[in-house]
């Protein structure tokens, strides 16, 4: 015959349980928290790996802790480990999944592992979030022109340029990609106004002076050259430059005598 138990002795019990349960709850959360800032001060001083170890642990208290799947995310990716910062973010993403810049860094891994089309989904999914996200916008051009996916690229440059008239990379990415497929008038009519944006942007001097010289436009070309040089006097570009501009000046003087032998 088995002990009855009263109710009364049931009730304490379950009590003494549900206290317990609650201390051990309050002490798991306690402990993650710890770890968490502790890791977030490790990652902020770039100590990557001893920050991974940190959320790891934060994660073994508290596996629903956002803060440190993004945390540890952001750890493996600084370190090189672009699948395992992958994983920390789709689990981040599970926790909440209308969080835009989830959907960015994972794009980014994705294209630090040449995952493009990965990469473009994931840039997609933030922009659907958030469509003024230019910073994804931004990337998804850019991952466009990677992928060799050129038209496409043109469209979301032109997209930010139209909604953030001042965002330089924008104009400079577009330019550069219309000079890759040598369309360079049109390279030129972006850099240019690119410089009413950013007067001292000196990339958009540069790529107007080569732009003009892959015209046969020298004077202009080598207007730009030093202007060019006066922003940047000890560029790296410095000394191909000046060798370029005494180039062109050798050309101009062999051109001006060819032409007063040619009337004379």
């Amino acid at each position: 015959m088995g002990v009855v138990v009263s109710d009364s002795f049931s009730k304490e019990k379950l009590e003494k349980f549900l206290n317990k349960s609650d201390k051990l709850s309050v002490d798991n959360e306690n402990r993650a928290y710890r770890h968490l800032v502790k890791a977030d001060a490790l990652r902020i001083r770039n100590y990557f790996w001893e920050s991974i170890d940190e959320y790891l642990l934060s994660l073994k208290y508290d596996s629903n802790n956002i803060d440190a799947c993004l945390g540890l995310g952001y750890s493996y990716k600084q370190v090189g480990y672009v699948k395992n910062a992958i994983d920390a973010f789709n689990d981040a993403k599970k926790l909440s999944p209308f969080h835009k810049e989830l959907y960015f860094e994972a794009g980014c891994c994705y294209c630090i592992d040449y995952n493009f089309q990965a990469a473009i989904n994931e840039y997609k999914k933030a922009l659907k979030i958030c469509p003024d996200f230019s910073e994804a916008r931004f990337n998804l051009a850019f991952t466009y022109e990677l992928d060799n996916r050129n038209t496409l690229a043109i469209e979301e440059y032109k997209k930010i340029i139209d909604k953030k008239p001042e965002h330089s990379k924008s104009y400079n990415n577009l330019a550069s990609l219309y000079m890759k497929l040598e369309l360079y008038k049109q390279a030129i009519k972006v850099f240019k106004e690119l410089l009413k944006v950013d007067l001292s942007y000196s990339r958009a001097y540069l790529g107007v002076a080569i732009c003009f010289d892959k015209l046969k436009d020298k004077n202009i070309a080598l207007r730009y050259y030093k202007k060019y040089l006066k922003i940047k006097p000890n560029s790296e570009n410095s000394a191909y430059i000046l060798n370029r501009i005494d180039e062109l000046n050798k050309e101009k003087h062999v051109a001006g005598k060819s032409h007063l032998k040619l009337v004379s």
